[in-house]
């Protein structure tokens, strides 16, 4: 029985009644189908003062913010792709707003110069530390990120993101083949260790670029959106793959640390 509004297969324990009064919504459609399908109600409701998802707190168990470094995509100069318009579009559809911290990098250099202990400007920015989740949007092969102007390996990268775990992180990489076959499983077995955050997120093949923005932007809005991301996080990766079938063609995957 489809007991949701938009027609998603629900649990009785997870639909409420929508601020119409008389339809039944659950969480997730109330933030992602519904601001799409019927976006009126969904203004009517927000600018009532009504939280747009009853299941969370006002006070999140995460704090909104996001880190974001991107390398540019093209060396055209009147072609600009960024993932930067995407991530400002989640604010609507997220509890609470989210603050965006977005940088370009195009060296290893570049990267230090905001990774890197003790100096880098991630370490010594006090608004930054506490950030949940360092999104890098970047070329990618196994084992390695590229930019216009370089490649960053396994083992600068790991010397980048060395001892960074110091509170509850993710890093997710948006680029392509990153952890593909043998040299992308060690990379993950060696970047976790070695930055010692909870887990890391990317993709063992090519993905197109509009499908791993929709995969990415799905998976950020569901983490910040969840009343308690760190306990669910392994539900939240497997609803994208569940709920949008190329990120298993792109060999969508998550490592989790092992607890020491």
């Amino acid at each position: 029985m489809k007991n949701c509004y938009f027609q998603h297969d629900s649990k009785e324990s997870e639909v409420f009644t929508c601020f119409d009064g008389e339809n039944l919504v659950c969480s997730r459609c109330c933030t992602e189908a519904c601001p799409v399908e019927t976006p009126d109600w969904f203004l009517d409701c927000s600018q009532a003062g009504h939280p747009t998802w009853p299941a969370i707190a006002s006070n999140s168990s995460v704090p909104h913010k996001l880190v974001c470094l991107e390398s540019y995509w093209t060396n055209q100069l009147f072609i600009e792709k960024t993932v930067k318009p995407f991530l400002d579009g989640l604010n609507p559809l997220l509890r609470n707003s989210l603050a965006i911290a977005h940088r370009h990098i195009e060296s290893m250099a570049g990267l230090k110069f905001y990774t890197q202990y003790p100096e880098g400007l991630l370490w010594k920015d006090p608004l930054s530390w506490d950030t949940p989740l360092f999104y890098l949007a970047f070329h990618g092969r196994p084992g390695t990120i590229g930019t216009v102007l370089d490649a960053v390996g396994p083992n600068l990268l790991c010397e980048a993101f060395e001892g960074y775990g110091g509170y509850k992180t993710i890093i997710y990489f948006g680029a392509c083949s990153v952890f593909k076959g043998q040299k992308g499983r060690k990379f993950a077995d060696d970047f976790l260790q070695s930055s010692k955050v909870n887990a890391i997120v990317g993709y063992t093949e090519d993905v197109d670029w509009m499908d791993s923005m929709i995969i990415d932007m799905l998976f950020i809005q569901r983490f910040y959106n969840d009343p308690d991301p760190w306990a669910n996080l392994k539900d939240i990766f497997y609803s994208i793959v569940e709920d949008y079938k190329p990120a298993k063609k792109f060999g969508y995957i998550m490592f989790h640390r092992d607890a020491d």
